[in-house]
């Protein structure tokens, strides 16, 4: 798996726009999805997936909300191969969160990786020929050009490109997944890493995933016969620390009577399950910048990631009081003290970059007696402490989960 198997093309944001995808693609999530979603038919044809991941990712919609509404439509089982697309997502976030050591290990890699670039020619050259689509293999070039243009690949095509990458030409896995993070519009740190890792044989550890030619011709309906791929995929050493998991920590409890302000970021904008908080004074909404680095997001990807947030301030106006920007945990904490807060209340964030931010924000609030209180869905309490192990392992609590959150 590299990421999940949703697709994205439109680039509105809206909550409004996606549950129209969703309905639309309602009476193909059974049937014609199991039988149709390895194919890749080009970009601008992935009319097979759903085109809802970029918005799952950010929770416009929720996955609870998918799964409610493919449950309505179809009966587990016809529906499975959709579930289970779903739940990787799911298990993926539920995975890091107990191993946060690995998200950290991967950042860390990334920037010694990154000043390799800057101080090995041959390494900057090869990696910048795969980033630009410029390798001479048909089909990765076409895929680079793609997820730059789109922000999208097709699922199948991103497990392709991984191990094209990694195996023939021969390039750090992290390089590759920080080029994924950098353009989709649905990646985010769990199913992105762990997925790359899973591609070479960390995460399933010994366990490697070969892009095969013949393979790739039949499910891309004949588009392209690569030649000169690897032929073998070895595992790689698994240089992350090997630390034990950690228990998921409950967030802190909300303090009822307190001057609080709300915080809204794009790893969940739908705040439907804190409306309730009536006591908060003032809103902001948290917009990365990216840092002084060569390796900078796309514009495309900071189009969309401001196009949802736009949306879902303004879906969300009436529960966001005197609302304005925010940019990192410095600008979050003036905001704080100007509002005279006792407490910021947030969605909970799972491992990853709003995560780290979030972490830096509560020391810096706690120096000044303000509480950051993230609140976290009840999905995720369900289903995260099942993601202990392989995702078959994780599967079999399928039911189970979806019983306890009263969907079947």
């Amino acid at each position: 798996m590299v990421t999940s198997q949703f697709s994205m093309q439109a680039c509105s944001g809206s909550r409004e726009e996606a549950l129209v995808l969703l309905n639309s693609f309602l009476p193909k999530a059974g049937k014609s999805y199991a039988e149709k979603r390895n194919f890749d038919l080009g970009s601008g044809q992935h009319k097979h997936v759903s085109q809802l991941s970029a918005y799952i990712k950010r929770r416009v919609i929720t996955e609870e909300e998918v799964l409610r509404k493919v449950l309505s439509a179809h009966s587990l089982n016809a529906a499975g191969k959709f579930i289970d697309e779903i739940f990787w997502r799911t298990y993926f976030k539920g995975w890091l969160e107990s191993r946060p050591h690995i998200w950290a290990q991967y950042c860390t890699d990334v920037q010694h990786l990154t000043h390799d670039l800057q101080t090995q020619s041959g390494l900057r050259d090869r990696w910048a020929a795969a980033c630009l689509g410029e390798t001479g293999i048909d089909c990765f070039d076409a895929w680079a050009k793609e997820l730059v243009e789109t922000g999208y690949l097709h699922n199948h095509a991103r497990m392709w490109f991984a191990s094209i990458w990694v195996y023939t030409l021969q390039l750090p896995w992290q390089l590759g997944a920080e080029f994924f993070l950098r353009h989709l519009l649905d990646g985010d740190a769990a199913s992105n890493t762990l997925s790359w890792r899973w591609v070479v044989g960390l995460h399933s550890v010994g366990k490697t995933y070969l892009a095969r030619a013949e393979n790739i011709k039949r499910f891309t309906n004949g588009r392209f016969a690569p030649k000169g791929l690897a032929k073998v995929a070895r595992p790689l050493n698994n240089t992350a620390s090997t630390m034990a998991p950690k228990m998921i920590d409950p967030p802190n409890r909300y303090l009822d009577g307190h001057k609080t302000g709300f915080l809204l970021h794009s790893e969940d904008l739908n705040i439907a399950h804190l409306t309730h908080h009536s006591d908060c004074i003032a809103s902001a909404v948290y917009r990365p910048v990216d840092t002084d680095t060569m390796l900078v997001s796309s514009p495309k990807l900071l189009e969309f990631n401001n196009a949802t947030l736009d949306a879902a301030a303004k879906h969300w106006k009436p529960n966001l009081l005197n609302c304005c920007d925010v940019t990192n945990p410095e600008g979050i904490l003036s905001w704080a003290l100007e509002n005279k807060l006792e407490q910021i209340v947030t969605p909970y964030a799972a491992v990853g970059n709003t995560s780290q931010m979030l972490e830096k924000c509560k020391h810096l609030l706690s120096n000044h007696g303000v509480q950051l209180t993230q609140v976290m869905r009840e999905y995720d309490i369900v289903s995260w402490p099942y993601a202990t192990k392989g995702f078959l392992k994780f599967r079999e609590k399928i039911p189970k989960i979806l019983t306890s959150l009263s969907m079947i």
